[in-house]
């Protein structure tokens, strides 16, 4: 009898102890919760095939101008934006090439034939010849068309610009795992970070980012589309609320956010193609000083128009910078950031807080600094366009 109750309160404390470690490994200060990966960007909704497709497309493209030594500053994204095609997301981009001659347009053109036709079956091209100094070619990977590239030659004497290019970078979705988020602190670069408003470590992330003078924007969630399916979180503006309702949630919301800037969506590729309701959100941070930076998860987005309508400062993003962690996908994804930087004058980058990310950022701070101005997201908004 004594024998059986030293093995009952012997098994008692065992599961006790168990217990208390558990709790202890997800609730202590500094450590990150266990949970299911977080759904970051409506983005990541592509498939594993036409991501595979898409890498194959740029790795092509980028050889075949390595091999005919066109110069980094002659490729110029003119736009990256979402398109949604039978459930697929994906991002399309439009790249302008400037040869210094027909010379060299014709072998930057023979080369990328071959190198994508070489892909195999599941990628088409369809190239036109002129008029006049262009050639185009529109690359499909099966169904869906990911790029339009131009080439152009004999363009005469290139523009001077006697700034550098500026650019701004977000780490978004921020407080839902302490260690990786509190790693983008520690490189010498001054991102803005953005917040969702109910993370298990979103005050954490914002205490050390106010100690810091780090800039700070909320990432508000916002409905997406194949909504409940896709499901943008706690806090989120949904397209069934009325006005008051949206006021009330959006309110709340910065509330968790001291020190806040601005506000960028997460998801709401629903929720920003609404007139309505894009009005309530930006009324409601005009009123408080606040920018917005549309996040554009839609190709059909309201929100920048319409902020710069009501007088609301605001931006766009040109890039993500992760929707494939792929190392060489990456990597083009910051040359595309870049590239746009060096056409525009300016872009604005979006990251998550993926070790791979850190990675790429640090690999790419020397580059950063020596050839452009990186400056907080809040230097690049206007209102205007």
């Amino acid at each position: 009898m004594s024998s059986r109750l030293w093995l009952t309160g012997g098994l008692v404390v065992l599961l006790g102890l168990v217990v208390f470690l558990s709790l202890h490994t997800v609730f202590s200060p500094g450590r990150s919760v266990r949970k299911p990966p977080l759904l970051y960007e409506e983005i990541y909704s592509s498939g594993a095939d036409l991501k595979k497709n898409i890498l194959k497309i740029d790795c092509a493209f980028y050889k075949s101008l390595y091999d005919c030594g066109v110069k980094e500053k002659d490729v110029l994204f003119l736009n990256v934006q979402p398109r949604h095609q039978n459930g697929h997301v994906w991002d399309f981009a439009e790249i302008l090439v400037k040869c210094p001659d027909q010379q060299c347009a014709l072998k930057v053109r023979r080369s990328i034939s071959d190198r994508l036709s070489a892909l195999g079956s599941d990628i088409r091209i369809q190239r036109t010849d002129g008029p006049g100094d262009r050639i185009v070619f529109r690359v499909f990977a099966k169904a869906f068309q990911t790029h339009e590239i131009t080439l152009r030659f004999g363009t005469g004497k290139a523009r001077i610009q006697k700034d550098l290019p500026e650019i701004a970078i977000i780490i978004d979705d921020l407080g839902y795992n302490a260690d990786t988020d509190f790693s983008f602190f520690k490189l010498d670069l001054p991102l803005s970070f953005s917040v969702l408003p109910y993370g298990p470590f979103t005050q954490s992330v914002v205490r050390k980012a106010n100690r810091e003078g780090r800039e700070l924007l909320l990432h508000l969630p916002m409905e997406p589309k194949n909504y409940p399916s896709v499901k943008p979180g706690p806090g989120a503006l949904l397209l069934s609320m009325d006005a008051r309702k949206i006021r009330s949630v959006l309110a709340r919301d910065l509330t968790r956010v001291k020190g806040v800037r601005g506000v960028n969506n997460h998801m709401g590729s629903s929720f920003t193609e609404d007139r309505e309701k894009m009005r309530v959100v930006l009324d409601e941070l005009k009123k408080r000083n606040l920018f917005f930076v549309d996040s554009r998860t839609t190709r059909n987005t309201v929100a920048l128009a319409m902020a710069r309508k009501l007088g609301v400062p605001a931006a766009r993003r040109r890039v993500f910078l992760d929707n494939n962690l792929e190392p060489r996908a990456m990597e083009i994804q910051m040359e595309r950031l870049l590239g746009m930087a060096r056409h525009l004058g300016s872009a604005v980058g979006i990251g998550h807080p993926h070790r791979e990310t850190y990675a790429l950022l640090e690999r790419y701070s020397r580059k950063i600094k020596a050839r452009f101005h990186m400056v907080p997201v809040s230097e690049l908004v206007s209102c205007t366009n």
